[in-house]
C-alpha cells in the first residue's frame, strides 16, 4: 500500500480528522493545513521525512507501517507501461497518478 493510503488508514484508525492531524502537526512545529493532509492522502504530494516522523508519533505508528515494502504493489511495469530507464520512485509516482485518476473517475 502506498504512503498516502497508509496515512489515511492510520488517521481513520485513530479516529481523527484531517484538520485535527494538521492542528497537531502545527502544535509540534510543522505548520500544516488540512488541505495539505488531504493532498497527502490523495497522493498529490507527500510529506517530508520530518513530518512523517511526527505523523508516526501522533498516529502512534512505527515508521515501518508507512513504508512497508512487503506488500503487493501493482507496478506500472506489470500494467503494460514501458518503464525502461525508470527507477522504483518513478514507477511509484506513475502508480500514484493512476490511483488519483481512478479516484477522480469514481467520484464523478
Amino acid at each position: 500500500m502506498f504512503l498516502y493510503k497508509k496515512i489515511k488508514e492510520a488517521r481513520n484508525e485513530k479516529k481523527i480528522t484531517q484538520k485535527q492531524l494538521a492542528d497537531e502537526l502545527t502544535k509540534r512545529g510543522r505548520k500544516t493545513s488540512n488541505t495539505a493532509v488531504a493532498n497527502w492522502e490523495s497522493g498529490l504530494n507527500s510529506p517530508d521525512v520530518d513530518t512523517v516522523q511526527l505523523i508516526c508519533e501522533i498516529l502512534e505508528k512505527d515508521g515501518n507501517y508507512f513504508f512497508d515494502t512487503n506488500n503487493n504493489f501493482r507496478y506500472a511495469s506489470n500494467n503494460g507501461i514501458d518503464t525502461d530507464g525508470l527507477d522504483e520512485n518513478d514507477i511509484e509516482e506513475i502508480n500514484r497518478f493512476v490511483e488519483f485518476i481512478k479516484n477522480k473517475k469514481k467520484n464523478q
